[in-house]
């Protein structure tokens, strides 16, 4: 929390890409790289799961915590999404109310190919890897456990490319990567209200925020 002066409406930004950004899937992966955020999702991913390898004792509750987050992850994407970086600030007294990650997100809407405000916050990581690090400490000899570590940052990471993406020259092949790019363009373009998902589009059908992109909200 901190005290700033409530900024004004953003202006509509620009539709058209930098010429700098990314045009193919290499240079998208090399982008990403160049950025702290992806660089530690998959520094934990291969540690989490190479731990995970490692303990063996594979069972039935390891498809079952796969399944489970997948289902968990659209609506803590569309949550985080519409509260917290959306969040307006809000004046109490002499206090305004606003927050780190709203602030930067609000920057990204204002300059959307400026990669340097694509990613998650390095701020993000100063409590959350201390965190998970912690779960993993405590829980050493519950493999599902490692399972579930492994499943959630690789996830953060599937999240991280398909913003990247969006916010690139590249065009995804695949029918489903198209969805997720055109809506997170449509959320910048068309309507900051809709289109909450980044890296799937379910949150935002059943939550009513996936209208189709003719029709005026």
């Amino acid at each position: 929390m901190t005290t700033v002066a409530t900024p004004s409406a953003p202006p509509r930004a620009n539709l058209s890409a930098s010429p700098d950004a990314p045009s193919t899937l290499g240079g998208l992966a090399r982008t990403m790289l160049t950025r702290n955020s992806p660089r530690i999702l998959i520094l934990l991913t291969l540690g989490f799961g190479g731990c995970r390898l490692a303990m063996g004792g594979w069972s039935w509750v390891d498809p079952l915590i796969v399944v489970a987050f997948a289902a968990w992850w659209p609506f803590q994407e569309w949550l985080i999404h519409t509260y917290l970086l959306h969040f307006k600030p809000r004046t109490i007294g002499r206090w305004t109310i606003d927050f780190a990650q709203s602030r930067k997100h609000r920057r990204h809407h204002l300059a959307p190919w400026d990669f340097s405000d694509v990613s998650i916050p390095l701020h993000t990581y100063a409590y959350a890897v201390p965190i998970l690090v912690l779960v993993g400490y405590l829980n050493w000899d519950v493999p599902a456990v490692f399972t579930a570590l492994t499943v959630y940052v690789a996830l953060g990471m599937h999240y991280e490319w398909c913003h990247f993406m969006a916010h690139s020259n590249y065009v995804p092949k695949s029918r489903l990567y198209k969805t997720v790019w055109k809506n997170h363009r449509l959320h910048h373009f068309k309507n900051e209200t809709q289109w909450m998902g980044v890296s799937t589009r379910l949150g935002d059908v059943i939550l009513g925020t996936c209208p189709a992109p003719t029709r005026r909200r």
